[in-house]
């Protein structure tokens, strides 16, 4: 068992479309850099309930103010550990499909348009909401090789997001980006099982293609995760902390915040972690995050609850 509380480090933010990231903030957990050497089938279920609040963020090409968004997705994580053992690793691949259910409400709303004389074109609407539940974007990694060196286990994976959830431009509470991702990650652990000590790093990149829906290309982003545990028997205490940082400006007709300078993205969470684990291998992590000095992206709070299990 892990009992785990996480903290991070404040940053500046600038707004991504829709004010998001590919990657869920905070996802990689304790022991994130261990890869399962004994073959076969794991199954991770997220239970991941996130509410928070934006000032100011682009929803289908609209600038919108005062946007409160609160969804809950399900998402379930299977990965298959091979018995190939290629550059002396372990090789697994996963898929990641998720169900949302989305609820968004704008204050007010800027919708905006090119004029033909190439001006900017809009109007205001006001207090205007909306709810979807419906399949979300997809994860997979084709390529998951770890390795371990005495207390030390490391892994390098190819996360690349699918446009599969709903969206369009007409609803507000879309479960979709509606684009590409390609995320490379890096992650390490250090275990020692003697004293109980446990330390988790990880880096995640994000590259995304244009929605071309309202022709907005999210900028880069660097995902930064970290996690420290104290195993005590079966239960554990610790700190977690993550971040995440855009660092190549959004582009293209629909970023009407900014089309070309360089921006960047991050929050910072207290959270709490409980990870309780049976003789039969059953995992169960319950974590709470709470977002502070986020900007120009949502702040608010997300509870995630977990059961992970081998076949």
């Amino acid at each position: 068992m892990a009992l785990l509380a996480a903290v991070s480090a404040p940053g500046a933010a600038q707004s991504a479309e829709f004010g998001a990231s590919p990657w869920l903030k905070g996802y990689t957990d304790v022991f994130g850099g261990v890869i399962p050497s004994v073959p076969g089938f794991y199954l991770r279920t997220d239970v991941y309930d996130y509410s928070g609040s934006a000032d100011t963020t682009i929803l289908n090409g609209r600038v919108d103010l005062g946007v409160d968004q609160n969804f809950t997705a399900t998402v379930g994580s299977l990965t298959y550990v091979t018995p190939w053992k290629p550059l002396g690793g372990t090789f697994a691949v996963n898929v990641t499909p998720t169900v949302v259910a989305m609820d968004v409400d704008v204050g007010l709303g800027i919708p905006t348009f090119t004029g033909p004389l190439g001006n900017t074109v809009g109007g205001f609407t006001v207090n205007r909401g909306d709810n979807n539940f419906a399949l979300g974007d997809m994860v997979f990694a084709p390529a998951i090789l770890g390795w371990d060196e005495g207390n030390w286990h490391w892994n390098v994976a190819m996360f690349i997001l699918a446009p599969t959830g709903d969206y369009s431009t007409d609803q507000l509470a879309n479960t979709s980006l509606n684009h590409w991702a390609f995320m490379p990650r890096f992650a390490a652990t250090y275990f020692d099982p003697q004293t109980g000590w446990q330390a988790t790093g990880a880096v995640l990149y994000t590259w995304n293609t244009e929605n071309t829906a309202t022709n907005y290309l999210t900028g880069d982003i660097v995902n930064v995760e970290g996690t420290i545990t104290k195993n005590f028997g079966p239960l554990g205490v610790g700190v977690a902390s993550y971040g995440m940082i855009q660092v190549t400006g959004d582009s293209g007709a629909g970023a009407r915040l900014g089309a070309s300078s360089p921006k960047s993205m991050a929050s910072a969470h207290r959270h709490l972690h409980h990870q309780p684990r049976s003789d039969e291998g059953l995992t169960v992590i319950v974590k709470y995050y709470k977002e502070f000095d986020a900007k120009n992206t949502f702040e608010g709070e997300t509870f995630d609850a977990a059961v992970s299990f081998k076949f």
